[in-house]
């Protein structure tokens, strides 16, 4: 799985293509489902988290220049991972043989779960929305009551009802 993950790295070619198109190839060129996705992000953070210890006595670079660094070793791919060393990455640093952040990449994973967390609030809202609907047709009972004081509250005793039936109102107040 692992020479799976370092593959799609590779094929990002954040070298030539940059953060942008990279991340762009990775959710619209790579075939990949959004879960996968998601896990060669977690592994991509991984790898370069586990990078920290052992270069951290490299000079010459502040803290964001250090994770920088990190990330182009990353991004260089799997067999350049696997060979680094302290002396290999202050030459890095010395020759500025590395760019912002590969990290940034994955800003389009990021772009895509909040799209998707929109679109799942906003059908949450839409059922809800409908099942107060239903409640209001069919007349009587307890949860039109609930309805009927839910529209008739102040934003405060709202999320109070939010609270209470989340099963009715939770995705109907901010």
């Amino acid at each position: 799985m692992e020479s799976v993950m370092w593959q799609v790295i590779e094929d990002m070619n954040f070298n030539e293509r940059g953060h942008k198109e990279a991340g762009l190839y990775l959710i619209n060129e790579s075939g990949l489902k959004f879960g996968a996705v998601k896990e060669v992000e977690s592994f991509a953070r991984r790898k370069c988290a586990a990078l920290y210890n052992q270069l951290f006595d490299v000079t010459g670079v502040s803290d964001d220049s250090y994770d920088d660094l990190r990330w182009q070793i990353v991004a260089n791919g799997e067999e350049f991972y696997n060979n680094i060393t302290l002396e290999k990455a202050q030459s890095m640093i010395d020759n500025n043989e590395f760019t912002e952040s590969f990290a940034y990449a994955f800003h389009a994973v990021d772009d895509i779960v909040d799209e998707q967390q929109s679109a799942n609030l906003f059908l949450k809202k839409e059922r809800a929305l409908k099942r107060i609907e239903q409640i209001r047709q069919t007349g009587g009972g307890f949860d039109q009551k609930l309805v009927a004081a839910f529209e008739h509250a102040d934003n405060g005793n709202k999320r109070r009802l939010a609270i209470g039936f989340p099963e009715l109102f939770e995705h109907l107040v901010d």
